[in-house]
């Protein structure tokens, strides 16, 4: 009979009863008996061991599925290889093209080596031109314009990013374009390539931010499209190399610097006239300020930038000081906003009689400081001489009524003094656009009168004198010759 007693810890041992069974007589285990010689039995130990048989267990089932998925992927590029060549035998020749509309050649070639590195070099050829998936090859018909949306749509789930470009496009200037049937109208090919289409980050890539204005000019700096087409600027992308923005751009790498579709927009181009364009007038200053922040809210806050918000459409936006795609730093003797030319720029508005008129704005803005010592140092390039901005202010222009104003009475001690050290108040009691009557600046005005009738007279005189001197003399002459 066998006996089952507890040992020590948790261990159980098996003890013979009978005195007759003995190591000798038994020299082997049998199922259910140790031996009495034989180490207890211990679960943890079982325990770690069938943990251990599953873990080998796990590790070759992974180890399985990783050798289904490298045959997967070596099968696929072996019947990516196999699709695409068939495509390849006649479109890598470099020479393969046909004639499309306008009489224009068209080239078919693909060049391999473009298509691998592109976003798309892991497609096969009829994931785009779905129409020749069931064509035999050489096929006789020709394919269809590939139509990017397919897979270029929110919620695609061809790895393509979540958004819809389509939806603006086909509302943009080019988009309605495209649909009326206009062969020039620029399609997604022509701004992001064809069969070499690379992420915008990547420096090759012809949407790569550097390389957005050579883009672009494809079409504006072609003179044929641009004259067909009635596109107002001609040569934007000479203009705009030469800008402080494009200088920025090609000569000094600097990413941040605006390019074209940080004023345009790039899928939702709209024209300038479109009141929902971000180059429409009232939205120049939300548009420039995306960068100009500080500028902006100075702005906003001025007499121009009330005057915008409230719907006048003269009221001046920053194309209107700075240009387009010419503006240059301040510092610049070709800006329009440099010491000597900030006159004629403010005077665009401030001489039109239109506008002095419709707003009651003061007239004779220009020829007053013109005949003042300010206007008169400054017309012979004069730098330092005080400007419309040096006592008014640039973006943030106030009336003189305002209490903040730089031209505020309180204010023009301080304003003067920027120029003139130790200005007192009497010292900024003058005009400075004098414009001399019986009612205001009364002293200049009677000075005036006063100097104007002296020299007048004393010319008049000296003229009355040499006069009578001659007619003196010419009746000598003739007594003399009697």
């Amino acid at each position: 009979m066998i006996e089952r007693i507890p040992a020590a810890g948790a261990s159980f041992v098996m003890r013979a009863r009978h005195p007759d069974v003995t190591p000798a007589r038994h020299p082997e285990p049998v199922e259910g008996c140790r031996h009495p010689s034989a180490a207890p039995f211990d679960p943890s130990t079982e325990l770690r061991m069938l943990k251990m048989r599953l873990r080998l267990a796990y590790m070759l089932q992974q180890t399985t599925f990783l050798i289904a998925i490298v045959v997967l992927l070596i099968a696929s590029s072996a019947a990516f290889s196999a699709s695409n060549s068939e495509c390849l035998m006649c479109h890598s020749a470099r020479g393969l093209s046909k004639t499309g509309k306008e009489g224009r050649q068209v080239s078919l070639h693909v060049n391999q080596t473009q298509f691998r590195d592109s976003v798309h070099g892991g497609r096969l050829c009829v994931d785009c031109h779905i129409d020749m998936a069931e064509q035999k090859f050489p096929h006789k018909t020709a394919a269809e314009p590939v139509m990017c949306s397919r897979c270029h749509q929110m919620g695609n789930s061809e790895g393509a990013p979540q958004a819809s470009p389509i939806d603006e496009y086909q509302d943009s200037v080019h988009g309605k374009a495209a649909a009326a049937g206009d062969f020039d109208a620029p399609r997604c090919k022509d701004c992001h390539g064809y069969h070499d289409v690379r992420s915008h980050k990547d420096p090759k890539s012809r949407t790569f931010r550097a390389n957005i204005p050579k883009t672009c000019a494809a079409c504006h700096s072609d003179s044929r499209i641009t004259t067909k087409h009635n596109i107002p600027v001609k040569q934007p992308l000479k203009l705009y190399e030469k800008s402080i923005h494009g200088r920025a751009v090609t000569g000094q790498g600097l990413l941040s610097a605006a390019v074209c579709i940080d004023c345009h927009g790039f899928h939702g181009i709209k024209a300038a006239k479109d009141p929902s364009s971000t180059i429409n007038r009232p939205h120049i200053p939300e548009t420039c300020g995306q960068c100009h922040k500080k500028v902006l809210e100075d702005y906003k806050i001025s007499i121009h930038g009330e005057a915008r918000q409230a719907g006048i459409k003269d009221a001046p936006v920053c194309t209107d000081c700075h240009g387009e795609h010419t503006i240059q730093p301040a510092s610049s003797p070709d800006s329009s906003v440099y010491p000597t030319h900030v006159v004629a720029t403010c005077s665009k508005c401030h001489e039109d009689a239109r506008i002095e008129k419709t707003y009651g704005l003061p007239a004779n803005r220009l020829s007053t400081y013109i005949g003042s010592y300010h206007g008169i140092a400054n017309k012979y390039g004069e730098t330092t001489v005080a400007n419309c901005a040096t006592c008014h202010g640039a973006h943030d222009i106030l009336p003189s009524s305002n209490p903040r104003s730089l031209v505020n009475k309180k204010n023009l001690p301080q304003t003067c003094g920027k120029c003139h050290p130790g200005a007192s108040v009497n010292f900024a009691k003058g005009s400075v656009h004098v414009t001399p009557s019986p009612e205001k600046d009364k002293g200049v005005y009677w000075v005036r009168v006063f100097y104007t009738t002296f020299i007048i007279g004393l010319i008049s005189s000296f003229a009355g004198y040499i006069g009578l001197d001659l007619i003196s003399r010419w009746r000598r002459r003739g007594r003399q010759e009697h």
